[in-house]
């Protein structure tokens, strides 16, 4: 973790309007956005509306400033960043990009979001196995049952960094060694801890590494990243080509090679809106610091856990902070979770059911009262409270 100075959590709360209305521990669904993604959309299209037309929304080099801030705050080299829409197409990038053969497999779990399950679906038209391990009773996948699903055929063994539904953080450093072990490539989904949890991308273990923008990275939909380390650039062929995937404009030349780095990967006009956003965001994380919002993200959750525990609601999500993230999962005691979410939406309280469970997620521009109110409310609702 970084050294930076503790940042002043009320000030920068209020960058967010709409924590002044609503307690909002739904960041696992989408992010609030900070005051200055608005500014950065403004600015835009405030370049468009310009003498200039547009000479800077719509230029090249806003891409790769972009990149290069993601790669700066996020911890990678700006080379292996490539500038995708979301999650579902970097799984669906490597499902296609790569040379399967019949007999080959993908592991991966049951506690995968289903922008990590989907993609592979089609690959069974192709002889390809999905050996999908199943969670635990409580949730949580096992390292030791992936590693045994794991073999010489596997090609792909994929997890999510945080789970989207109990909130377990994977062991990615133990599933890398199995995973090279076998000379698969390693695939993470990192949307639900990038931007919350201080690990460089670079220092993940993993062969590549997708997230959208919307979550821990306080940007938009469609306006994500995948990291790409050196096995899967050289296994991975584009499933799609456009100007920039080559490495010459000349579209004289027969075969051309692919363009140096992940932007090979990258096709069409790109999201030049989403991009802006993004850097301006991804700037606003790196100044607070990630350590710090770790170390904020971790005390929230760890006290949500505590008054889950004195109102005996059962938490689902594992308690050393090393194996979970800002989602905390639990169960609703015979009530609906649907029921508690609506019920708690009616009090300006965001939260999620999912899977038949009820999920709060915190970012750093929550507060100690959002997750008390949270909590008291919650437990009102169970029956187990007072007015």
């Amino acid at each position: 973790m970084s050294d930076t100075p503790s940042p002043d959590w009320a000030a920068l709360r209020a960058l967010f309007p709409a924590t002044q209305s609503t307690v909002y521990l739904d960041t696992a669904r989408k992010a609030l956005l900070p005051r200055c993604a608005g500014q950065a959309a403004q600015d835009w299209f405030a370049d468009i509306a310009s003498p200039e037309a547009g000479a800077t929304s719509f230029a090249m080099d806003g891409v790769e400033q972009t990149r290069a801030t993601v790669g700066r705050v996020f911890g990678a080299d700006a080379e292996s960043i490539a500038l995708i829409r979301n999650t579902s197409e970097a799984m669906n990038i490597v499902a296609t990009g790569l040379d399967w053969k019949e007999g080959d497999n993908v592991v991966l779990s049951s506690a995968e979001h289903e922008n990590n399950t989907f993609p592979w679906r089609p690959l069974t038209r192709r002889g390809v196995e999905l050996r999908i391990v199943p969670e635990g009773p409580d949730g949580v996948v096992s390292t030791d049952a992936l590693r045994e699903a794991v073999d010489g055929r596997t090609r792909v063994l994929t997890v999510a960094w945080l789970s989207y539904g109990a909130g377990q953080r994977a062991d990615l450093a133990a599933l890398a060694q199995i995973a090279r072990a076998k000379d698969a490539l390693f695939v993470v989904d990192a949307i639900q801890a990038l931007g919350v949890i201080d690990q460089r991308l670079d220092d993940l273990g993993a062969d590549l590494v997708a997230a959208g923008g919307h979550k821990g990275q306080l940007s938009v939909t469609g306006a994500g990243l995948m990291h790409l380390g050196p096995r899967a650039m050289e296994r991975i062929t584009p499933p799609f080509a456009a100007k920039y995937s080559f490495d010459t404009l000349d579209r004289a030349v027969a075969e051309p090679g692919w363009a140096p780095g992940a932007r090979r990967f990258e096709y069409g006009n790109p999201n030049f809106l989403g991009l802006a956003i993004q850097r301006r965001s991804a700037d606003f994380i790196g100044r607070i610091g990630l350590r710090n919002i770790e170390l904020r993200v971790r005390d929230l959750t760890t006290l949500l856990i505590e008054q889950l525990d004195a109102g005996q609601v059962a938490v689902r999500t594992p308690r050393p902070w090393a194996q979970r993230g800002g989602i905390v999962s639990m169960e609703t005691g015979g009530v609906r979770a649907e029921t508690l979410e609506a019920a708690l939406a009616a009090e300006g309280i965001r939260v999620a059911a999912k899977d038949g469970h009820l999920r709060a997620a915190v970012h750093f521009y929550n507060t100690e009262e959002d997750v008390t109110r949270f909590a008291s409310r919650l437990l009102h609702h169970l029956g187990r409270g007072h007015r």
